[in-house]
């Protein structure tokens, strides 16, 4: 189940289809699900049911049901409205959408498919008409999730050249974009959207960010075996770490560089950074591979 949950958060976007939403309920939605599903079902209350108001808290509450991984009560809260003529016409791809969510989490992969497909033809239609931040995320979301990753990429380069003031958007769409090309080993795709993520990524003051984004930038070259451009790229990486004061990203490059040394046949260097490396303050996830790294250079 959260597996396929995670398919959906990678974008790391909650959309919201009103401008009429109070900042504070955004705030809200974005950080604790559980209050944002109590604090919209009350502010419904305020707002005529079926109004576009009350639509936009509604989205907000199937999106925290999604999030809750209640499952049952999606369902209930969706299947009235799949096929119900009131329902606003910019929401009934939203409907689609949950109903799309929640066929994949039961399981239901064809059906789900039906539906999401429905879903992105809706979400296009609303970008044709006014490209925007927020259907742009929704098309490319769903061409991700639907396995459409060419046309995600053509689609990742339109938006691109929307050149919509959204560095932090870019950088996170590339990101994934970097992943998935990395999951379908299609190296010189891999490079490009990581580096693409790296340049946004330095649009924002964020160290950390730039950090990581250095650091994936660093294992797509890694993977084509340009390693010393890699070897670069994580150094400027470990800078931003080591400003930022993220330890566990610091001794996380260090490893980085370590195995680059290792696959270019240089033991000492390979071991001078793997005894950098502070074994209790790395990602847990990171612990195998510095393991595997000193067991090849019996340290």
């Amino acid at each position: 189940m959260y597996k396929v949950k995670k398919q959906w958060v990678s974008l790391v976007f909650i959309c919201f289809s009103s401008a009429a939403l109070a900042d504070d309920i955004k705030d809200i939605c974005n950080l604790d699900p559980l209050t944002c599903l109590s604090e919209t079902v009350h502010r419904q209350q305020s707002h005529q049911a079926g109004s576009l108001e009350w639509w936009a808290l509604e989205e907000l509450r199937l999106e925290s049901l999604f999030e809750l991984q209640k499952n049952d009560e999606l369902y209930a809260a969706v299947r009235p409205w799949v096929g119900n003529a009131s329902v606003p016409v910019e929401y009934e791809p939203v409907i689609q959408l949950f109903l799309g969510k929640w066929l994949r989490a039961s399981e239901r992969a064809d059906e789900s498919k039906v539906a999401l497909n429905k879903a992105l033809s809706g979400f296009q239609q609303q970008y044709a008409a006014m490209p925007s931040q927020q259907s742009g995320i929704r098309v490319l979301n769903l061409l991700v999730v639907l396995d459409k990753f060419d046309e995600a990429s053509a689609f990742a380069n339109e938006l691109e050249q929307e050149n919509f003031d959204a560095p932090i958007f870019y950088r996170e769409m590339f990101a994934e974009l970097g992943h998935v090309a990395h999951r379908r080993n299609a190296l010189a795709l891999h490079i490009e959207y990581r580096l693409k993520s790296l340049l946004w990524a330095k649009k924002v003051p964020d160290l950390q960010q730039q950090a990581i984004a250095h650091g994936n930038y660093g294992v797509a070259l890694r993977e084509s075996q340009k390693f010393i451009m890699a070897e670069s790229a994580f150094l400027d990486g470990l800078v931003c770490a080591e400003q930022a004061k993220d330890v566990a990203q610091v001794n996380t490059i260090r490893l980085r560089i370590a195995e680059v040394a290792k696959l270019q046949n240089n033991t000492a260097k390979s071991k001078q950074w793997l005894n950098k490396v502070v074994l209790s303050e790395l990602p847990a996830v990171q612990i195998r591979y510095y393991r595997q790294l000193a067991d090849e250079l019996v340290l």
